[in-house]
């Protein structure tokens, strides 16, 4: 088994994917009654029978590309991905804790250092799509609810734009997925890329995340002069124009939006408690900073993930070429393919659940691996650490929280 070793291009761009360092900060002051969940749950304060989580996350960097992208070609509707990108990252991570049938309220935060003609256009895409994706939620029954937000021009500290979203939600903790993995649970993945249901264009797969990367090792060096304000502290080092029929299409793979996961689970959550099988699902992982490893933020107690992935699409074996990453690398900073990963009991009524889902979405679906618990073979503190073990068509490689 390949252990790490190089540290990774995308660390030495100033992106920490594991975020260590945060968890170090603030692990002791965030509050949770539910420390093996996904995200930070505490007890409503009108009933004790529900739940409330709250969650901020953005489309990080990826708003760059969309910009250069725009002042490229024109095309003002690329923008809109920035909506998918941030209000995914926040109502998908809730989602993978039980937050899909209460409730659920989210604004938004435009920090902005742009023209104003750029700056009107921008506005105007996003408020736009955050209507679309509200309604696209709501025609899948989910009760959202667009309370504004802030814009804020801040010349001093933003080069470009930054987006963030914050999302506040209910559940009754009845379907709570709390995070309690089991020894010998399977482990079972949604595609990040293909086309769902509800998307209008195939999906490249790369979310929201490593774009930092992405973005820098490929894009021409032309735009180091031509958009200073885009560039920031890494320099791009590619070689696609957006201009070349390649280029685009490239980019375009690149800003595909971040898929709605929420649909997926809902749907999921449905089809589970239909069949009287909702306590068979114990966890969920959303595969963004931290890519294929993430799920090591599931649950407690040391358990060991091993997971076998399919061959890595496209868009991820090209990154993988332009930047020269090793592949254990990679699978730390992006998602390879796939987005979801679902851990539940060995039931047939759990993998029909799954299945139906798959059809119910046209999000394709893999049985991936399955979870076991340390055992005599460690002591000590090292037995309440996670653990993920990826078998891959380019090696096998050990990751874990230590």
């Amino acid at each position: 088994m390949e252990q790490q070793k190089d540290e990774s291009l995308y660390a030495k761009m100033g992106v920490d994917a594991s975020k260590k360092n945060v968890k170090a900060a603030f692990g002791k002051t965030n509050e949770t009654e539910y420390p093996g969940a996904w995200v930070n749950i505490i007890t409503a304060f009108f009933n004790s029978d529900w739940a409330v989580t709250q969650h901020m996350d953005g489309d990080g960097s990826k708003m760059i590309q969309r910009l250069l992208h725009y002042f490229e070609t024109g095309n003002k509707s690329i923008l809109r991905g920035a909506a998918d990108d941030a209000l995914a990252m926040n109502t998908s991570d809730i989602a993978a804790s039980g937050f899909v049938f209460g409730q659920t309220i989210f604004t938004d935060v435009l920090n902005l250092n742009l023209p104003p003609d750029v700056k009107e256009v921008l506005m105007a895409e996003l408020a736009h799509r955050f209507g679309e994706l509200r309604e696209l939620y709501r025609s899948h029954g989910i009760d959202i609810y667009f309370l504004g937000g802030e814009i804020a021009d801040l010349p001093d500290q933003v080069l470009s734009a930054v987006l963030d979203v914050a999302v506040t939600s209910y559940a009754k903790k009845e379907h709570l997925i709390t995070g309690n993995v089991q020894d010998g649970d399977l482990i079972y993945g949604f595609a990040s890329d293909g086309q769902a249901a509800w998307e209008e264009n195939p999906n490249g797969g790369g979310m929201a995340n490593g774009m930092t990367l992405a973005r820098t090792i490929s894009m021409s060096q032309e735009y180091n002069k031509k958009y200073p304000q885009l560039k920031g502290r890494n320099r791009y080092m590619g070689a696609f124009n957006i201009k070349d029929d390649n280029g685009l299409l490239f980019s375009r793979q690149l800003l595909s939006p971040t898929r709605q996961w929420l649909i997926v689970i809902k749907i999921l959550m449905e089809n589970l408690i239909a069949a009287n099988a909702l306590h068979h699902l114990h966890g969920i992982s959303v595969n963004t900073g931290g890519g294929a490893t993430k799920i090591m933020n599931l649950g407690s107690g040391g358990i060991v993930y091993h997971k076998t992935l399919p061959e890595a699409p496209l868009l991820f074996q090209i990154l993988h070429t332009l930047s020269a990453e090793l592949w254990q690398n990679m699978y730390k900073t992006f998602n390879c393919g796939i987005g979801l990963d679902v851990v539940g009991s060995d039931d047939e009524a759990f993998r029909a659940a799954l299945t139906k889902t798959s059809e119910d979405t046209k999000v394709r679906l893999y049985k991936l691996g399955s979870c076991r618990a340390f055992s005599e073979e460690l002591s000590g503190e090292e037995k309440h650490i996670n653990t993920v073990i990826l078998s891959t068509p380019y090696g096998t490689f050990s990751y874990s929280q230590r």
